[in-house]
C-alpha cells in the first residue's frame, strides 16, 4: 500500500544537496505543513523531512531557500535505523516529492502603482 500526498509546504531548514559516485543527486531539507486550528483556536504545526531525486531536487536547492513555499505531490514512506547508541529501531516518515511547483515570494512591502 502506498501514502501519496499533495500540498503547500514551507522549507523550514536549508536544502542540502548530495551527489553520489552513479551521478544520482539527492536535496534533504525539513518541512513544515500547516493543519488548521485545534478546538482552542491555536495553529497546528507539523514537520515532515523531504527528499527530492535528480534534476528536481538540484533545481530546488538552487532556486529555494529556507522560508520558501513549495507545491509538491509525492509518497510518504517510512524510514528505519539502528540507533548506534542503545542499538533499538528509530522510524520516522519521509515525503518523497515526485512533482513540485514554484509560488511566487511574498513580497515585504507592496508596490505602488505608477502615475
Amino acid at each position: 500500500m502506498s501514502l501519496y500526498a499533495s500540498g503547500v509546504i514551507r522549507i523550514i531548514s536549508e536544502p542540502q544537496i548530495k551527489f553520489f559516485d552513479s551521478g544520482t543527486s539527492v536535496c534533504n531539507f525539513g518541512a513544515g505543513i500547516s493543519e488548521g486550528k485545534d478546538k482552542e483556536g491555536n495553529y497546528i504545526n507539523n514537520a515532515i523531512d523531504v527528499e527530492v531525486w535528480g534534476k528536481g531536487g538540484e533545481m530546488i536547492a538552487d532556486n529555494c531557500k529556507k522560508g520558501d513555499s513549495i507545491m509538491v505531490t509525492g509518497g510518504i514512506r517510512r524510514q528505519e535505523w539502528q540507533d548506534k547508541e542503545s542499538g533499538s529501531k528509530r522510524y520516522k516518515h519521509v515525503l518523497s516529492v515526485t512533482r513540485f511547483e514554484y509560488l511566487p515570494r511574498a513580497k515585504a512591502e507592496p508596490e505602488l502603482p505608477a502615475f
